[in-house]
């Protein structure tokens, strides 16, 4: 009788929305085609689902593990002693059939004490990005939570409620409650991502120290500067405390002091150093940084910021949610800390086209695309006009040329538009519904850039698969 192979698999990404659950599909559908039992285990948005079970892993052949913020060391223990094959989630779509094929090959043994995965795997664990991506899917929810209370407060004021402030035994209004716990999702959004980057480094021991150097180096009433470092301070001190509390990890110590060191010892001396680190260089520094960005930013020339909206638009819609996405992204999500909108403007009009373009592009001209692709229309337009760019990436794979350089060439001369039109978003929220929530000013530059955009992707993707098609049929004919 022979062995039914069994699986595990555990797939997550920065903001826990689309690569993580249409990569987790993608392990089912591929493995339950071989006859394969399979288990997926997902960290999304939502938090983890289907968490995988001790006698699951156990029993588990192979461990699969699409990673795109990466896992601690806690987490990863778990798999110690499995045969482990890992992949950037960004890729998993268009490899996992080519590593359900190939297991034993692409599989290394895994061992909590020490890593053994390749050169190519290891960096998906530790890679510079996987850290900053995973601070950034931490504090999207303050962000979001935090846009929409104050999106709603700023709707009750417009309709005629007053924000006036608690006084004399009087709570208040509504209005002034919701705008103050929105100022407070977006206080929390760069000492939460300063936190969560030293978190995926140093993981727990890490967390409270960096939260509160980034928390401090942002309040410059208490170190006493001018402004707050932003991002940039909240990047170098994730960065710099995770990798210093990962080298005190190292440090043999005698049983006595054993116990306390993750909840005591590294917490106390790390906080204690980078402390006043941060307050006699890093704040300082960054804030300096920070401010001559900001400056940079808001003095350019309206023709510079359409440059560079024109490269960011492009950027956005290059990999649809792979590294040069993502760059762009961070770039744009970070600044909204420094209440710096019109990029983020750019990300909420340019990563809905993709997968609204080539859903509208199926029903215009469904000759060009497989049925499974055409069914796949609506889900993907439903996705992308609220949620992520990902479900596009399915319709890039099957022709990667025509299909990513109309996504581009319509991202890029759309991002150049929203910028020339002075669209603001001061929150992610659900993408074409934006600014009927309050979240994108002015509501009608968004909806007139999303217009003008859609029409030119659908006009480029029936144009650019249209020629590539008629190439590839006339290479069939030559062959035969």
């Amino acid at each position: 009788m022979i062995k039914m192979t069994k699986i595990v698999a555990v797939t997550n990404c920065p903001a826990g929305i689309a690569h993580t659950y249409m990569v987790a599909e993608k392990i089912k559908d591929e493995a339950e085609k071989r006859g394969y039992e399979v288990h997926v285990e997902t960290q999304g948005a939502s938090g983890v689902e289907n968490k995988l079970t001790s006698k699951q892993i156990s029993e588990a052949d192979y461990v699969i593990l699409a990673l795109g913020k990466g896992m601690t060391d806690e987490d990863k223990a778990r798999f110690s002693g499995k045969k482990v094959i890992e992949v950037p989630v960004s890729e998993a779509l268009r490899t996992v059939p080519e590593i359900m094929d190939n297991l034993e090959k692409e599989s290394t043994l895994f061992s909590s004490s020490k890593v053994k995965l390749g050169d190519k795997q290891e960096a998906v664990q530790t890679g510079f990005i996987s850290h900053l991506m995973a601070g950034v899917s931490a504090a999207l929810p303050f962000v979001i939570a935090g846009g929409l209370c104050m999106a709603i407060g700023s709707i009750l004021v417009q309709l005629g409620m007053p924000a006036v402030a608690p006084k004399n035994g009087n709570i208040g209004t509504i209005s002034w409650a919701l705008n103050e716990l929105g100022s407070l999702g977006f206080q929390f959004m760069v000492p939460i991502m300063g936190a969560y980057i030293a978190f995926s480094i140093g993981d727990k021991p890490a967390f409270a120290p960096a939260f509160i150097c980034s928390f401090f180096a942002n309040s410059p009433d208490l170190f006493g500067g001018k402004t707050g470092a932003g991002f940039i301070g909240a990047v170098i001190l994730g960065l710099a405390i995770g990798y210093f509390v990962k080298w005190f990890k190292t440090v043999k110590v005698g049983k006595t002091f054993q116990s306390t060191m993750g909840f005591l010892v590294i917490p106390f001396v790390t906080l204690f150093v980078f402390g006043l680190i941060t307050w006699f260089a890093v704040a300082p520094f960054a804030a300096w940084l920070m401010g001559v960005l900001l400056h940079f930013l808001n003095t350019i020339p309206p023709s510079m910021k359409i440059i560079g909206g024109f490269i960011v638009g492009a950027m956005l819609a290059f990999d649809m949610g792979g590294p040069v996405n993502k760059a762009a992204w961070f770039f744009a999500f970070s600044l909204i800390g420094s209440h710096v909108y019109s990029w983020y403007g750019v990300v909420g009009v340019v990563t809905t086209l993709p997968p609204v373009a080539v859903a509208i592009a199926c029903w215009i001209k469904p000759n060009l695309f497989t049925k499974q692709e055409v069914d796949s229309a609506l889900p993907a337009l439903l996705v992308g006009a609220t949620v992520a760019t990902e479900p596009a990436i399915p319709y890039a794979l099957a022709a990667p040329l025509p299909m990513i350089s109309a996504n581009t060439l319509a991202g890029a001369i759309t991002g150049a538009l929203t910028m020339f039109l002075g669209v603001d978003r001061i929150a992610p929220g659900l993408n074409v519904l934006d600014p009927l929530l309050g979240l994108v000013h002015p509501w009608y530059n968004f909806y007139i850039c999303l217009a003008v955009g859609l029409v030119l992707n659908v006009v480029f993707i029936i144009w650019f698969k249209s020629i590539w098609m008629k190439k590839q049929q006339q290479k069939i004919a030559e062959t035969k």
